[in-house]
């Protein structure tokens, strides 16, 4: 597992660079772009924070516990949820930030703020039920953070089916949060394997990282592709 981590946080580093030469460039464009800006500068956060969590894992900072849903031993890092409580709000605002296109900035984190406290509760929910001891509070706890998940996809249905119709290339946009929120779930049934014992430890660790390598690594491909797409209408 430590192997994996430390190559993770060397690839990570191509799109983070990547996206930073996209930042420069736009701010020396005649006319910047304040959303290019703002969507580079999230998207240039949120590999920051992977590439650090990564380091930290890779170099034994994982803070690693014994989960005690499992019915094997097999460690949970709490590093990694310290991670993903960050990246995964930060992602959903890569996600709907460009859907939002005629709202101000402060109006988007008001719209989706909801979405990332439930993001961030159902983290540290399912986190602290595989820490405790208690079998009952452990599943219940586990459970509370399906439940938050399952309201952030409801919102997150009811804001895009209405945005759909009144934005700007929705195609694309609407791709980019079908294909996060298809990987989420299918990280919602890996959790769930591992902690039944469907899935080792070493496979649910693979499949977190590469997963979340590929799954950034798009979702900056397909704001790049927006952007430029957009900027070619603009100047026409």
């Amino acid at each position: 597992e430590i192997a994996i981590f430390k190559v993770a946080r060397y690839v990570l580093i191509i799109p983070l660079a990547l996206i930073t030469l996209f930042h420069f460039s736009e701010m020396l464009r005649l006319k910047p772009r304040p959303r290019v800006l703002i969507i580079s500068r999230v998207s240039m956060f949120e590999f920051t924070v992977k590439i650090t969590y990564y380091t930290m894992l890779s170099e034994g900072y994982g803070f690693a516990f014994w989960n005690q849903r499992c019915v094997d031993y097999r460690p949970i890092y709490v590093t990694r949820w310290v991670g993903w409580s960050f990246a995964i709000p930060t992602l959903m605002f890569m996600s709907l930030y460009p859907i939002l296109d005629d709202q101000k900035l402060v109006d988007v984190l008001v719209r989706i703020f909801p979405q990332q406290a439930a993001t961030w509760a159902y983290c540290w929910t399912c986190c602290l039920g595989c820490l405790v001891a208690d079998p009952w509070m452990g599943w219940t706890l586990n459970t509370l953070g399906c439940v938050a998940y399952i309201f952030v996809i409801f919102d997150e249905i009811v804001l895009v089916s209405y945005r759909l119709l009144t934005t700007t290339q929705p195609a694309l946009k609407g791709y980019s949060i079908i294909v996060k929120e298809s990987v989420f779930i299918i990280y919602t049934c890996v959790y769930l394997c591992s902690l039944w014992g469907f899935a080792s430890s070493y496979a649910s660790q693979r499949f977190y990282t590469v997963s979340d390598v590929s799954l950034k690594a798009t979702m900056s491909t397909l704001l790049f592709f927006y952007w430029c797409v957009d900027g070619d209408h603009e100047r026409n």
